[in-house]
């Protein structure tokens, strides 16, 4: 595996000035991914080998966009990786894949099979210690990641959530910009309450992207200082606040403020809480 990684990496890099990833006309505004305190939590997978696909997806993206070198990259991807593969009715299967499960992840990878053949589509972040960017040279500049752990007390230099989809045998497009920034739907005043009360930043739940095409921007309240509950954006009377779905469509992503329970399915063990709608405003009944 060492030696496939390294000869697919040393051919990106040849063919990286021919073909690359189209930029996203919003960089600096990057979306809030996993809280760096969890990672991924799931029992459903293995680890093994990464898929190709993945691996050459990986290291095609250029560091200007996820930060991270791709000598770094390449390394996460050395020996086994943690993959949850996610049977599909039809067609290829998707893959859910982190470096590592827990909260020292180096990048974590959803893959999603369009309904349209050669169609995929990627969710993606990236993540290094500052310890493995200062002072180190790369094949690519890595100017933004070397100022960012630069500055006080910085641990990790981060890519945010980031989108991409591809269409067989074309470059990956970077489509991050086009999807909602749940900092713009919480607004700047009512996320300065939130951490007034001790909540935590905006973060990604994946709890159930490995059922379904779905993840959820959410803010969790410090249990002891819940939000109020006539927030018109909290729920789980005031321990969470809404920040909005983020769906695969099988074509595309987009950015939605509520999904029916078949995009959110409840846990086995927590149905009847669960599928109260007192609990949850922002899922409703149905498919």
């Amino acid at each position: 595996m060492r030696s496939k990684l390294g000869l697919l990496f040393g051919l990106l890099l040849v063919g990286c000035a021919s073909t690359s990833v189209s930029a996203p006309r919003n960089a600096g505004e990057r979306l809030p991914g996993l809280s760096g305190a969890s990672g991924l939590q799931s029992d459903a997978g293995r680890y093994q080998a990464a898929p190709a696909a993945i691996a050459e997806f990986l290291l095609s993206l250029p560091t200007r966009d996820v930060l991270v070198p791709r000598e770094l990259r390449q390394r996460y991807l050395q020996g086994k990786v943690y993959v949850v593969e996610i049977a599909r009715p039809q067609g290829a299967a998707d893959y859910l894949v982190i470096d590592q499960n827990g909260p020292k992840f180096g990048f974590w990878l959803r893959s999603f099979q369009g309904s349209t053949p050669g169609v995929t589509g990627y969710l993606l972040q990236v993540r290094a210690a500052c310890g493995d960017i200062v002072g180190a040279s790369f094949s690519e500049p890595a100017a933004e990641a070397q100022r960012i752990c630069g500055q006080p007390r910085a641990e990790y230099v981060d890519s945010g959530l980031r989108a991409y989809r591809i269409v067989a045998g074309k470059a990956p497009v970077d489509v991050t910009h086009t999807l909602v920034n749940p900092n713009k739907t919480l607004g700047g005043k009512r996320l300065q309450r939130y951490r007034a009360l001790g909540a935590n930043a905006i973060a990604i739940d994946d709890s159930r992207l490995d059922r379904v095409p779905a993840l959820r921007w959410v803010v969790e309240s410090d249990p002891e200082q819940p939000l109020p509950v006539d927030d018109e954006r909290s729920f789980e009377a005031g321990g969470m606040a809404h920040g909005g779905f983020l769906v695969w469509t099988g074509d595309r992503f987009i950015v939605r403020d509520s999904v029916p329970r078949s995009l959110w399915p409840c846990a086995a063990d927590d149905q009847a809480h669960c599928a109260d709608p007192d609990n949850d405003r922002f899922v409703t009944p149905g498919k």
